[in-house]
């Protein structure tokens, strides 16, 4: 009987044993790392453009929908190490799917610079009149090179929504410098890039042309 006693007591010891061994080896794995998250703000200093005071009365502008391309649809940060090859971030990554924060940054912009009340998200319920805009914008690119400075592609184009007809088309390419590998400033650098794009959002909107209303 008490070798029984005993040989239960030593599998237990040596089940605990084990076990801590186990959670000491997990401890040590990548995996325990703590991830980091970043955001996006939207561009400082934007006030009133120039070219808000030429739109026509009464307009609207809807911002949607946001394309970005595949490698950069994913919680993780990606960056480019030099020709095709591309880094992820496994404990550094966005803190809100980059799409969905492209789409509120751009509206935060455009709408600083032409006013809040005339900015909306798209799509919405509701029904268009005369002087109702849609802007689209595929992020065509977008990154952090090896030597850090980040950049970002796009293309866009406006659309009435009263006759569903595009208007305008337009096209970018944006630059900012920022330090490789380190990802507040690759943040910082790309709030500033969407500033500087926000403003050419704003531009191919004063150059929409409207028809007159019949009566």
């Amino acid at each position: 009987m008490t070798k029984i006693w005993r040989g239960g007591i030593l599998r237990k010891l040596l089940a605990v044993i084990g076990l801590v061994a186990m959670t000491s080896a997990c401890a040590g794995l990548p995996g325990s790392a703590p991830t980091n998250f970043y955001v996006i703000k939207p561009a400082a200093g934007l006030g009133p453009d120039a070219a808000a005071n030429t739109l026509p009365q009464g307009i609207s502008v809807g911002i949607g929908p946001i394309q970005i391309p595949g490698y950069a649809d994913r919680s993780q940060i990606i960056t480019f190490d030099g020709g095709a090859r591309v880094t992820v971030a496994d404990f550094d990554h966005w803190a809100a799917p980059l799409g969905d924060t492209i789409k509120r940054i751009s509206s935060a912009n455009v709408a600083a610079l032409i006013g809040e009340e005339k900015v909306f998200p798209y799509p919405a319920d509701f029904r268009p009149d005369r002087r109702s805009l849609q802007i689209a914008l595929e992020i065509v690119d977008i990154g952090q090179r090896a030597d850090g400075q980040a950049w970002v592609r796009a293309r866009w184009h406006v659309k009435r929504l009263y006759d569903n007809q595009v208007a305008m088309r337009g096209s970018g390419n944006y630059e900012e410098p920022t330090t490789a590998g380190d990802y507040d400033t690759y943040a910082e650098g790309l709030s500033v890039i969407f500033g500087r794009l926000a403003k050419d959002l704003v531009a191919s909107l004063d150059k929409v042309q409207f028809e007159p209303a019949t009566n």
